[in-house]
C-alpha cells in the first residue's frame, strides 16, 4: 500500500500497484483532502490548461510507502474512477 501526497497533505491510498515499464499503476481510495484537487485532476487527465501553479510543481508530489519511506514522483495523473497513474523521479 501507498498514500498520495501533495506537500504535507494525504490525498488518499493507492491499492492493486502494478508495473509497466517505468510507468506504476494502482486505484486510489481518496480521503476527504482530494476535494480540492478534483477538478485539476480532472482537466489533466482532459487535457484542459488551467492549473494552479503550485499543483504543477513536481517537487511537491510524492508517495509514502508502508515503511513511512517517502519518494518522490512525477505529477500524477488522477481518473475519475480512481486509477492512478505515475512516474517516479
Amino acid at each position: 500500500m501507498f498514500l498520495l501526497y501533495f506537500q504535507d497533505e494525504c490525498l488518499g491510498e493507492i491499492q492493486d500497484i502494478n508495473t509497466e515499464g517505468m510507468w506504476m499503476y494502482g486505484k486510489l481510495i481518496p480521503n476527504q483532502n482530494i476535494v480540492k484537487f478534483k477538478d485539476f485532476f480532472k482537466a489533466l487527465t482532459s487535457e484542459e490548461s488551467e492549473y494552479n501553479e503550485e499543483w504543477l510543481k513536481d517537487d511537491n508530489w510524492f508517495i509514502v510507502d508502508d515503511h513511512q519511506n517517502k519518494r518522490g514522483i512525477y505529477l500524477p495523473a488522477v481518473y475519475e474512477d480512481g486509477e492512478i497513474n505515475w512516474r517516479w523521479r
